[in-house]
């Protein structure tokens, strides 16, 4: 039986958009999730100060493969600790792993194009990471690319369901800024973030930098876009849900990165990318989707076709763990598919927030020692 009806009513989910979409969707959510994690590398997340998804610059090249072996094993195995912020706070993959054990979830891991791949079982098609996107030319995509993406998409598609994509991609708010501006969003100042107050101006002047080397036109396609100024993670997950949606719903899992992966497919389906638009919704976090140095909302409302989205309205306040209630404070807000994870718990088995959280310190303790 669906809770996720129940779970809007009493507030566990709220919607981001508007609530009558919100609904007719989650009504079509039926059992538990394929969730699938798409991880990738991109150059931009070396500069400094960019991003605090890892420690360091150095440490934020192996983000992904970690938050991924956690996922799977419970444990990091290519370095002996999971990605953190340097402030303090875990990595939100706490929170995914304990979603998706009370689903009895096992989760997809899928190489976009990682610097360091995960050392877990995984899909990959062998593209490369991204470049820093201030060259304007952050990805070399082979001609082949969509097919091999809709491939993937159709056959996780078909064994659940409906199918979770989420993303582990460092500096990838800063990237989904870019990829939001060449594709006409207007983005800047509404991009959320893994840094304090959203560190907009830096985000902004390498945007910049990069929308002026790509020297896109009017002619421009949606994949130009995303080839000059984007992430490996954008395009691969923007295919794999085009194909998937025409099998069952697909729920984007995140925040302003998923925001720019949903620009991505709206552009593609205006030009003529075979899909069922009305399958494809959107979930995310509470501090994304309230973050007041952000506008999720206002990203998602600037296309034609309104996407239902939706946050998890998780609460850290009472944790009794420090790093864990300082996701309140805005220091880490999403990330390895977060929100819907913990969205998909709330709507399948009806847990409680009270008791989920129990669960995500005991994950998060159990790392810590």
């Amino acid at each position: 039986m669906s809770h996720f009806l129940e779970a809007l009513n009493d507030g566990r989910i709220k919607a981001v958009t508007g609530e009558e979409a919100v609904r007719e969707f989650l009504g079509r959510l039926k059992g538990a999730p394929l969730f699938a994690c798409v991880v990738g590398s991109t150059d931009t997340a070396l500069i400094e100060g960019i991003s605090a998804a890892g420690a360091t610059a150095e440490k934020r090249r192996f983000t992904a493969a970690l938050d991924s072996e956690f996922l799977v094993y419970g444990t990091p195995v290519t370095l002996p600790e999971i990605p953190k912020n340097p402030l303090g706070p875990p990595s939100p993959v706490v929170i995914t792993q304990a979603a998706l054990h009370e689903m009895g979830i096992a989760p997809v891991i899928v190489d976009s194009g990682s610097d360091v791949p995960p050392a877990t079982p995984l899909y990959s098609l062998g593209f490369k990471p991204g470049k820093d996107i201030r060259t304007g030319k952050a990805l070399s995509l082979p001609e082949d690319f969509g097919k091999k993406a809709r491939a993937l998409g159709r056959a996780l598609a078909g064994q659940k369901e409906w199918l979770i994509l989420s993303e582990s991609v460092p500096g990838g708010t800063t990237t989904a800024l870019s990829l939001l501006e060449a594709l006409g969003f207007r983005a800047r100042g509404k991009v959320s973030s893994s840094m304090p107050g959203g560190n907009h101006s830096q985000k902004e002047e390498v945007v910049a930098q990069a929308l002026a080397s790509a020297k896109l036109g009017p002619k421009s396609t949606a994949l130009d876009a995303a080839c000059a100024v984007g992430d490996p993670m954008q395009p691969l997950v923007a295919f794999m849900a085009l194909e998937a949606s025409l099998k069952g719903p697909v729920v984007l899992g995140g925040g302003t990165q998923m925001a720019s992966v949903w620009a991505l497919i709206h552009r593609l389906w205006e030009e003529g990318e075979e899909c069922d638009i009305n399958n494809i919704g959107l979930a995310t976090t509470k501090w994304v989707a309230a973050d007041p140095a952000a506008d999720l909302a206002g990203i998602l409302l600037q296309a034609k076709k309104e996407i239902p989205a939706v946050a998890a309205w998780l609460d850290f306040a009472p944790s009794r763990h420090a790093g864990l209630r300082r996701y309140e404070e805005g220091l880490v807000k999403e990330g390895v598919g977060a929100g819907a994870a913990a969205f998909a718990a709330f709507g399948v088995t009806n847990i409680s927030n009270e008791k989920l959280l129990r669960k995500i310190e005991d994950i998060t303790e159990g790392v810590n020692g």
